[in-house]
């Protein structure tokens, strides 16, 4: 699973910024083709590099609104998506085993306040006795997550088979982040454990358990836990950005996912599920777990056992909308849900490449929804499509002083950099809006608009102090990203040249060294071009990033290249060939 914090932090961002709510026109009604003619619009103006493949489904209470499929469910076969496709939904499992936990401490087979040593004898008990299961629900533990407990672990663990003891020996003896309960860490590991703990309890595996005490009371036929063997109708093929345009994604064993990104769903299942997380006591949980499984885990931030839960104010502060916001992604996919707990409305985007931008998509096609059709405007409008607004006569010296790296206060890099004649912000940064290629269009000289929502804005800027560019991205007023020009670093490149094969497109590229420093010879059909030293195996180009990875020998096995066109996560592999 890709690590899915950074669509939470994001949904922070957007929902700090729902502000205001308010009554206009009298609401649309179901199956209206004015709002799917207004959809398609939205989704035609991406751009090519950005196409949406997926299903949306809009709907408010009983009402279905949209429910449509979009893009390619297998490419290679030119198969249609649809209403009736499965995606892998990632990290919104989690709030099945949330659910599933709370069902089995209803029914006296779990108790909560119960340590992970209580369930689980071979864990070890220095941690084990500290952790319970209420810590695990909260990511509280102090467990880090997977990646950050194991460097190495897209390459030696996520595709292979692991049981349940295998899987959690990876993390076990891994050191805390914190003292368990002292404070949030977002952690994947946490509900591995939960789903071993389920399955020790109840004497059956996690599929079993999820079949009988939620899909079957809701009627959920067409959701199943992913086994990497089972073959499951019009389950569509996940897929990556590349350099040659989609490709398909890497293999992820799905016995790594367990409990917390291994299920299979539709849009209308999703749709069948959410309706059950309303604060009613129903088949599936009482009221009084509800409440539990949505009660804020601390005062001041809006996580809660089953999601992000923002509570928005409106009808100048006499109301208050309650607004639940789920994402997660995993190799070839991404998900998004959102719903309300007053008006029932269901916002549900799944796509079948995995680094979809499903939060904004949801966003955007949200406030096209709520605003204009059903007549409720929360904050400022989205734009209604993503075409981007027409760049200012800025000049060309301006744009050539602002292209370049930009390192932020945490040591990770953006770049400003030049492509197909328009610029891009490329993020490396800790912001979800850094991880996503950008395009920056000039408004004034250092003054850019954002991708293309206008409440965004970049500026690059002298610092006042010493004349370093800086590079400050806000909303609005509000500023929340900043980073400084990164001048090239003083290294070695020696042990960089050498010729590189490119996994996607089977061609060889040269990448020499000299006393002027590294270049990459007729790379990707451009003239030869200087590679910009930026830390240890990491080099900037003038279209994005090169990142080197090591044999276990200590030697260079070769790169990962990152542009706007490839998912800035995996980005593109190069494998340097044996001298």
């Amino acid at each position: 699973m890709k690590p899915s914090v950074r669509l939470v932090v994001f949904a922070i961002l957007i929902a700090r910024a729902m502000l205001s709510l308010g009554w206009a026109s009298p609401p649309g009604s179901p199956n209206d083709p004015r709002l799917e003619e207004m959809i398609d619009r939205y989704f035609d103006s991406f751009p090519a590099h950005e196409r949406f493949s997926g299903v949306v489904l809009l709907a408010r209470g009983d009402d279905i609104f949209l429910h449509k499929g979009y893009g390619q469910a297998s490419l290679e076969f030119g198969v249609a998506n649809g209403p009736a496709s499965r995606f892998q939904i990632g990290s919104i499992t989690k709030a099945f085993t949330a659910m599933l936990v709370l069902r089995m401490a209803e029914r006296g087979v779990l108790r909560l306040d119960a340590t992970v040593s209580d369930y689980l004898p071979y864990y070890p008990e220095k941690t084990g006795r500290r952790i319970t299961i209420g810590h695990l629900l909260s990511h509280t533990s102090g467990i880090p997550h997977h990646i950050d407990a194991v460097p190495d672990y897209w390459m030696s663990h996520d595709k292979y088979f692991h049981t349940p003891k295998e899987l959690l020996r990876l993390f076990w003896n891994t050191p805390l982040a914190h003292e368990p309960g002292a404070r949030f860490t977002y952690s994947s590991p946490g509900f591995y454990i939960l789903g071993a703990i389920l399955e020790r309890a109840a004497n059956k595996s996690y599929a079993e358990i999820l079949q009988e005490h939620l899909l079957a009371p809701l009627g959920m036929n067409e959701t199943r836990v992913e086994n990497n063997h089972t073959v499951a109708s019009r389950t569509a093929t996940g897929y990556r950005r590349g350099l040659s345009g989609l490709v398909r994604a890497g293999i992820e064993d799905k016995s790594t996912a367990l409990a917390a990104g291994d299920m299979v769903s539709t849009a209308s299942d999703l749709y069948l599920w959410q309706k059950a997380l309303n604060l009613k006591g129903d088949a599936v949980l009482t009221a009084e777990s509800k409440e539990r499984l949505f009660k804020l885990i601390f005062p001041d931030r809006p996580m809660t056992w089953g999601g992000p839960v923002f509570r928005i104010p409106y009808d100048e502060g006499r109301k208050t909308m309650t607004l639940c916001q789920l994402g997660g992604s995993s190799a070839g996919y991404a998900a998004h849900l959102g719903h309300t707990f007053e008006e029932g409305i269901c916002i549900i985007v799944l796509s079948n490449v995995q680094d979809a931008d499903v939060q904004r998509i949801g966003d955007d096609i949200g406030d096209i929804f709520l605003r204009r059709r059903l007549g409720i405007a929360v904050g400022p409008a989205a734009p209604p499509t993503r075409t981007l607004p027409a760049p200012a006569e800025v000049p060309a010296a301006d744009i050539e002083t602002c292209l370049g790296f930009y390192r932020h206060g945490d040591g990770t890099l953006s770049a400003v950099v030049r492509d197909e004649g328009r610029l891009y912000l490329l993020g490396r940064g800790s912001d979800n809006i850094f991880q996503r290629a950008q395009a920056l269009t000039p408004q004034a000289p250092g003054l850019f608009h954002l991708g293309h929502h206008p409440d965004f804005r970049c500026r690059v800027a002298p610092d006042d102090a010493d004349g370093t560019l800086v590079l400050t991205a806000r909303r609005g007023e509000r500023v929340f990203a900043s980073a400084r020009k990164a001048a090239a670093a003083d290294m070695p490149v020696g042990e960089y040249a050498g010729y590189y094969a490119s996994v996607e497109l089977q061609k060889t590229f040269r990448f020499s060294a000299s006393g002027a420093g590294l270049t990459a010879e007729k790379f990707l059909g451009e003239a030869d071009l200087p590679l910009i030293p930026l830390a240890p195996d990491l080099f900037g180009w003038e279209r994005g990033f090169i990142d080197f990875t090591r044999d276990r020998d200590g030697s260079i096995s070769g790169f990962k290249l990152t542009t706007k066109d490839t998912d800035l996560y995996f980005g593109s592999l190069f494998v340097k060939k044996d001298p």
